[in-house]
């Protein structure tokens, strides 16, 4: 089975204990007529997003805050379907971090840590 891995403009992004799932969705446009008519227009079709939840210390916390500051960032994830690493441009949103209460013991090298419960998106350009 292979690692999943995850990269922002070249940088390895640590995912402690985390996953990252991949979807598709639309964008699509939704008005009304005058009438009452709805006018639906689908701008685009299959949009990636990849949706992260992970562990991190301190200062990878401080780096997704510096990433998701960004208009773009290159991205690049090992997608099961191509059997490869996929590059994309995209951005971060939905960003989330709590501090984590639980137990480090499962995470060694973090046990002096602070370690922060993180989730957030990718969506492509």
């Amino acid at each position: 089975m292979r690692t999943m891995k995850l990269y922002f403009n070249d940088e390895e992004v640590v995912l402690l204990k985390g996953s990252y799932k991949l979807g598709y969705t639309d964008v699509e446009s939704l008005n009304k007529s005058e009438a009452g008519t709805v006018i639906r227009e689908m701008i685009r079709e299959g949009v990636l997003k990849i949706s992260v939840s992970t562990y991190a210390d301190d200062e990878w916390v401080q780096k997704f805050r510096a990433y998701k500051a960004l208009d773009s960032l290159t991205v690049k994830y090992y997608d099961p379907a191509a059997l490869d690493f996929v590059e994309f441009e995209g951005y971060i949103t939905n960003f989330s971090c709590d501090l984590y209460k639980g137990d480090v013991d499962d995470l060694e090298d973090y046990e002096n840590k602070t370690l922060w419960t993180v989730s957030y998106d990718i969506a492509s350009y």
